[in-house]
C-alpha cells in the first residue's frame, strides 16, 4: 500500500497582537508545528520590528528551521532568554521547558491568548507524572498502546516492555491500531494503567504514561 503524506496547513490569519509582543524577553527562540509554518517569516518580522532578537528552533527530525515535532529532540543551545511557541496544546512547550529549563511563551492562534509556562508549571507536571508512575508500579493489569503509523510505530519497544512486565508478574494487554480512539479505551475498564508508545501528545488528552517516562523506574 502506497502512502502519501500531505502537510496540513492553517488557513486562517495569524498575527501576534503588539500588546503581547511587548512583554516578551529580548532574545526569543521561535518554535511552531508545521500547520503554522507558512506564517513563520511574518511572525519573525513582527518580533524583529518590535526589537526582539529571533532565533529559529532547530530539532533533529524537523524538516524546516523553526519546526517542532512530537518525536523530536527538544534540547536547544545558544544565547536566548525564552521560547515563543505558536500553537495550541501544551505537549511541545512542556517538552521545551523540560529539556531547557527556560520559560516558554505560548501564543494560541485560535484564541489569540498568550500563556507562560514557567519552571513552577513544570514542577506540577513532574509531580503528576510521579503519581502516575506510582500507580503503574502498583498496577496488576497494564494496557500498551501501539500505532501502525509510519514514524510512530514502536512495536519492538512495546514487545520488550511486555516481556519485562510479564516477568514482573503483571498481566499485559497490547492494543494495536493506526488511529487510537481514546474514548474507546474507556470500554476496557479492567486496565489499571495505560502506557503509550504512539504519538506522545496522547497524554494531553488521556491519563496515561508515555513509554519514555518508564526510564525513571528502569524500564
Amino acid at each position: 500500500m502506497q502512502r502519501l503524506f500531505i502537510e496540513t496547513k492553517y488557513e486562517g490569519k495569524l498575527t501576534i497582537p503588539r500588546s503581547l509582543i511587548k512583554p516578551l524577553p529580548s532574545k526569543i527562540v521561535l518554535a511552531l508545528p508545521v500547520q503554522f509554518y507558512d506564517f513563520i517569516s511574518s511572525i519573525q518580522q513582527q518580533l524583529e520590528t518590535a526589537g526582539k532578537k529571533v532565533t529559529l528552533f532547530k530539532g533533529v527530525h524537523g524538516k524546516y528551521p523553526g519546526q517542532v515535532l512530537g518525536c523530536d529532540v527538544f534540547k536547544f543551545s545558544g544565547d536566548y532568554d525564552a521560547f515563543l511557541y505558536i500553537g495550541d496544546g501544551k505537549f511541545h512547550p512542556t517538552a521545551l521547558l523540560y529539556e531547557n529549563k527556560k520559560s516558554v511563551f505560548c501564543f494560541n492562534p485560535f484564541t489569540s491568548k498568550l500563556e507562560i509556562l514557567t519552571p513552577e508549571y513544570l514542577q506540577k507536571v513532574l509531580q503528576r507524572r510521579t503519581g502516575q508512575l506510582s500507580k503503574f508500579l502498583s498496577a496488576d493489569t497494564v494496557g500498551i498502546l501501539i500505532t501502525t503509523k509510519l514514524g510512530q510505530n514502536q512495536s519492538k519497544k512495546a514487545e520488550e516492555l511486555r516481556e519485562k512486565l510479564e516477568r514482573a508478574g503483571k498481566k499485559v494487554f497490547v492494543f494495536i491500531a493506526e488511529e487510537i480512539n481514546l474514548t474507546q479505551l474507556e470500554n476496557f475498564n479492567f486496565i489499571d494503567v495505560w502506557v503509550n508508545t504512539a504519538c506522545p501528545r496522547i497524554v494531553e488528552d488521556f491519563k496515561c504514561l508515555n513509554v519514555g517516562d518508564l526510564k525513571e523506574i528502569g524500564l
